[in-house]
């Protein structure tokens, strides 16, 4: 890992995988900051369309480009974060975008903040085909930010910029592997702050990771169980789990249910019905998509 960080520079780290019809965009979107002391690292995690083509089709000297085979995301940013320069990192996906003041507030944030160590933005979901936005992720969790972030991951993987830290994405999740990321980056004793404006864009594509819903649910178990070993955690991650197995429609969340408020009473005839309505939400879902009424949810 390079520890010899460029004051000011701010490291883009962007893992694509055959992302040829939209790596462009996002690119563009990097180039025309106004804050321009950036370096774009782009990894090419083992694209088999004409990714590669596109993205050396930019003659832009802070472009720097690695291909490598398909290990995976987590590998990816990791290769990114070794080679990386800058006194601040920003990660982004090859799909979506960035607003052309993103760097510019954020860094001038961090510079005048020393205590913070992340500061974020509120995010915008829109469709692909219509360019239409359907979701503004506008949470605000600021300061020690660790039991909130254990209940369930509230940042979009672009939307912070961050101080460099010695810390990688584990390459064994295969999903969920941000969400990781920001509980050991809030576990570590790191300040989070938010600047309460739009400054950055996921795209919500059929094919995208983020899409699939219900496949991400199951990786929820796997990223809590690595943190079930610290008991100030419990009472969150108890919460994931009844919460998240009972949004799969699993009878596994009564168990989860029962244990949470075993020693924590307050709150059972409320969390009783919230898992009668997602138990029936799901299975109306699976009805629906049964019966040929919904083609993915």
């Amino acid at each position: 890992m390079n520890e010899e960080r460029i004051p000011g520079l701010v490291s883009i780290i962007i893992p694509t995988y055959n992302n040829q019809e939209t790596v462009g965009e996002t690119l563009k979107s990097c180039i025309e900051q106004s804050y321009d002391d950036i370096e774009l690292i782009v990894v090419n995690d083992g694209s088999s369309d004409q990714t590669e083509n596109v993205i050396q089709s930019f003659r832009d000297a802070r472009i720097r480009y690695c291909s490598t085979k398909n290990y995976g995301v987590s590998h990816a940013r990791n290769l990114g974060l070794e080679i990386s320069r800058g006194e601040f990192i920003q990660f982004l996906d090859a799909d979506d975008l960035i607003s052309r003041s993103k760097l510019d507030a954020q860094t001038r944030f961090l510079r005048n903040n020393e205590y913070v160590d992340l500061v974020y933005c509120f995010t915008e979901y829109f469709r692909e085909d219509k360019r239409q936005v359907i979701y503004v992720n506008n949470y605000v969790f600021e300061g020690d930010v660790a039991h909130r972030m254990m209940r369930g991951n509230f940042l979009p993987i672009h939307a912070p910029l961050i101080r460099w830290c010695d810390l990688t994405f584990d390459e064994q999740l295969g999903n969920l592997e941000d969400w990781d990321y920001w509980i050991r980056f809030a576990l570590s004793g790191k300040k989070f702050a938010c600047i309460p404006e739009v400054l950055c864009s996921v795209r919500i594509r059929d094919k995208s990771r983020s899409s699939d819903y219900q496949t991400v649910l199951k990786y929820y178990l796997p990223v809590v169980d690595k943190y079930s070993h610290i008991c100030d955690y419990e009472k969150d991650i108890s919460y994931v789990k009844f919460v998240r197995l009972a949004e799969l429609g699993s009878k596994r969340s009564l168990h989860y249910l029962k244990k949470l408020h075993k020693n924590y009473p307050k709150g059972t005839v409320r969390d009783f019905f919230l898992m009668i309505y997602l138990w029936t939400k799901c299975y109306l879902k699976r009805l629906m998509w049964f019966l040929g009424i919904k083609k993915s949810w």
